[in-house]
């Protein structure tokens, strides 16, 4: 039987953003944080000191009367100054409506060129976003782990003990 390249989902579930996901395996959560309702994974690939890859889960409350909020921030994301946008499409993640696209970028400071696989859902009256980033000479590498994780996304709105009370 052949090991899965996959982290079992369970293991990377944030109670901060509520976001199950699946990564690659030798992703770490770096930093989870309540405040934001984000949590950021890390892949250091320590060879070389390349840069490894991120990626953030995040969840953000939007108005109940915005259908498409998840489509104004992929926008948003879609409009910084620096970035082109390679791909962009709308699909379904968890059942929920999503807009995926690739932007791409210069991280001046660390002169590389960066990939951005972004992924925002909605459900009812929060927004998910997956943002993954990478180095642009490991695109190969990573984008099919990317597209995989945005896939393999659920959405645990368990209630927080004590809100009924």
């Amino acid at each position: 039987m052949e090991a899965s390249p996959y982290i079992h989902f369970f293991h990377l579930f944030s109670w901060a953003t509520r976001v199950s996901i699946e990564l690659p395996v030798g992703f770490e959560e770096q930093q989870e944080d309540p405040d934001t309702n984000s949590a950021v994974y890390a892949d250091d690939l320590d060879d070389e000191d390349e840069p490894g890859a991120r990626v953030m889960t995040k969840m953000t409350a939007v108005p109940v009367e915005s259908s498409d909020a998840y489509r104004s921030l992929a926008a948003a994301s879609a409009q910084i100054s620096s970035r082109s946008v390679e791909q962009q499409r709308e699909c379904a993640i968890d059942g929920s409506p999503a807009v995926r696209q690739i932007p791409t970028y210069r991280e001046d400071e660390a002169e590389i060129d960066v990939i951005c696989h972004e992924t925002v859902a909605q459900l009812g009256n929060v927004a998910f976003s997956i943002i993954c980033l990478v180095p642009a000479s490991r695109r190969t590498d990573y984008l099919p782990a990317f597209d995989h994780a945005a896939d393999s996304v659920r959405f645990i709105l368990l209630p927080v003990a004590g809100a009924f009370s």
